[in-house]
């Protein structure tokens, strides 16, 4: 099994947990450039393109409905100029998101965005991706929030056949082309891997589906009751696609108990979570994670 970090940052000393300066370029070549160095296989970015300041929608994932890094000192970079940034300062790294809010990004531009990345990095950009939580954003940005599944799935359809065809069309409910070229095409040969993140009935469908991965929003020691089902769903959906065993499990975790759990579900991947204040911190966070996990397992 690979693992993985999750990388989400604020500023210090205020409400939430204290996270990474994930804004600071010395920080982030300083961690992933460590990551690298411990065994790590990739990192993982959040995404949200803005934060109304009064927000109605609560956050979904935790029973307060509280955004845990919402505050006024909140740093959230978008994730893809991040992924950029550290292709050109890593050799093997690779780099996702965890998750992208889908459908609020033009399909056509995304795949061209991404398609770059992978070039430049040598085949090493992932792209997690959910239909997103926070209405209040979708609105300042002028986007529907209720047709927002439906518009995820045919998004990723748009992305794959125009990483597939070096002349691609489409015809969708919201999207339509015929006969256009993106011009860059994905390093990888079958195209950016797609993660699909999420727990609710859609997001396990959308997975089995159109899915490479899965990720469920939650921790390994969390909910372990519900993994096997939800896993089982997603594999059911995949074999009723004709996609049997296309899509891999991935998970969070933290400790060696959470990868031998994930493991013994045939997961491939373990994605740890980490937020600390400073460099020197964030390593002996990374070498205590590889001594005790990485090479353990």
């Amino acid at each position: 099994m690979k693992f993985g970090l999750y990388l989400i940052g604020s500023a210090t000393g205020v409400t939430g947990p204290p996270a990474a300066p994930i804004a600071d370029p010395e920080f982030l070549v300083g961690f992933a450039r460590h990551a690298e160095a411990v065994g790590c296989d990739s990192l993982f970015f959040a995404d949200h393109i803005v934060f109304p300041a009064a927000k109605e929608a609560p956050y979904p994932y935790a029973e307060s409905g509280a955004y845990p890094w919402d505050n006024e000192h909140t740093q959230l970079p978008e994730p893809l100029a991040l992924m950029a940034f550290l292709a050109g300062v890593t050799e093997s790294l690779r780099f996702g998101t965890a998750v992208l809010v889908l459908p609020q990004r033009h399909p056509m531009l995304l795949a061209k965005q991404l398609a770059t990345i992978d070039v430049l990095a040598g085949g090493r950009a992932e792209l997690g991706i959910g239909a997103g939580w926070l209405a209040d954003e979708f609105h300042a940005l002028g986007y529907s929030f209720d047709d927002r599944g439906a518009r995820t799935d045919e998004y990723i359809d748009v992305m794959r056949e125009l990483w597939a065809s070096p002349v691609a069309s489409f015809a969708g409910p919201t999207v339509a082309f015929d006969r256009v070229q993106l011009t860059t095409h994905p390093r990888q040969p079958d195209g950016i891997p797609i993660i699909v993140g999420g727990h609710s009935p859609p997001a396990l469908r959308r997975a089995g589906q159109r899915g490479d991965a899965f990720l469920p929003a939650f921790s390994a020691s969390q909910n372990r009751d519900r993994w096997p089902e939800m896993w089982n769903e997603v594999q059911r959906w995949a074999a009723e696609a004709g996609r049997a065993e296309a899509c891999e499990l991935q998970g969070f975790g933290a400790t060696l108990d959470d990868a031998r759990f994930l493991a013994d579900l045939g997961a491939t991947r373990m994605i740890y979570s980490t937020h600390d204040p400073d460099l020197a911190s964030a390593r002996d966070t990374l070498n205590r994670f590889a001594d005790e996990v990485i090479t353990r397992f």
